[in-house]
C-alpha cells in the first residue's frame, strides 16, 4: 500500500478532539528520517536548525484547548508563532480570530494551511518568521505561541518579539510543557515591558493522556487591566477563577 504523503511527505493522519471540538491533523509520519535528511543536516551545521515543526506538541493542544474555552471569543487579528503543524492557528480561527500563522520554517507553513483546509477554516494568510528578527509590522490584538521555551536563549528573543508584535491592548498567550528552560521566562518578559501571569494547566490530551504545563498569558506592563487576571476570559467558563 502506498503511503499517503502531503508536500512530498509520508504523513501521519489523526482525529483529536480538544477542548471539546474535533480536529483532523496531518503531520510527517518519521521524524527519524527528517533528522536524517542530508538538508537537515546542512541546516542544523549553518544554524542548528531542528525540525521540531514537524509534529504536533502536547502544549499546542494545552493552547489550544485554553483559546476555545477559556478566553474571550475573538474579533480581531492573531498570529500563531511557531505554528508547527497549525492545531492553535486553527482553534483560534475556530474562536473568531482572524488568524496569521507563522513560523521559520516553510513546510510548517504548508501543513498549517492544509489542516486548516482539512478542518474547514481559513487563514488569514501565512508568514515566515524568525523571532530573533524584530518585528516591524502592524501588532496583533491576540500573539499565541505554543512550546517555544524549548532552549533558555530563546526566552529573551521570544518576550521581546511578543512585546513588539502585541497590540497597546493586546493579549498573549504562550504555553509550555512545564521545561526548565522555560523557568526564567516571567523575568525576561517583565523586562520587556510585560506584565506576566502563570496559569498551572492540567487536562486530558487528545489521546486520554493527562498533560500538564502552564500558559502564561503576557500584556504590556501599562495596558488597562494588565493585572487583572479575569481580563480575556470567557465569563462562561467553569474555569474563572483559576489562579
Amino acid at each position: 500500500m502506498t503511503p499517503e504523503t502531503f508536500a512530498s511527505f509520508p504523513i501521519r493522519r489523526q482525529h483529536w478532539t480538544v477542548g471539546g471540538e474535533p480536529f483532523e491533523l496531518i503531520w510527517p509520519a518519521d521524524m527519524d528520517a527528517l533528522l536524517d535528511d542530508p538538508r537537515t543536516r546542512e541546516r542544523f551545521r549553518k544554524d542548528e536548525y531542528m525540525p521540531y515543526w514537524a509534529t504536533p506538541w502536547p502544549s499546542a493542544a494545552l493552547l489550544a484547548e485554553h483559546v476555545l474555552t477559556h478566553c474571550r471569543p475573538g474579533a480581531g487579528r492573531a498570529i500563531d508563532l511557531g505554528c508547527g503543524v497549525g492545531l492553535v492557528a486553527i482553534a483560534a480561527a475556530r474562536a473568531g480570530w482572524t488568524v496569521t500563522a507563522a513560523d521559520y520554517d516553510a513546510d510548517a507553513l504548508k501543513f498549517s494551511e492544509e489542516n486548516a483546509r482539512l478542518n474547514g477554516v481559513t487563514l488569514a494568510g501565512t508568514a515566515r518568521v524568525d523571532w530573533r528578527t524584530p518585528f516591524v509590522a502592524e501588532p496583533f490584538d491576540l500573539v499565541l505561541a505554543s512550546d517555544v521555551l524549548y532552549e533558555r536563549r530563546h526566552n529573551g528573543p521570544v518576550a521581546r518579539w511578543i512585546a513588539a508584535a502585541l497590540a497597546p491592548d493586546g493579549l498573549a498567550l504562550v504555553s509550555d510543557s512545564n521545561r526548565g528552560a522555560a523557568e526564567g521566562f516571567p523575568a525576561i518578559a517583565a523586562a520587556a515591558g510585560l506584565a506576566v501571569e502563570r496559569l498551572a494547566c492540567e487536562q486530558p490530551g487528545p489521546h486520554g493522556l493527562l498533560i500538564r504545563g502552564a500558559v502564561y498569558r503576557l500584556r504590556h506592563a501599562d495596558a488597562p487591566g494588565a493585572t487583572d487576571p479575569t481580563n480575556g476570559y470567557n465569563e462562561d467558563s467553569d474555569d474563572m477563577d483559576r489562579p
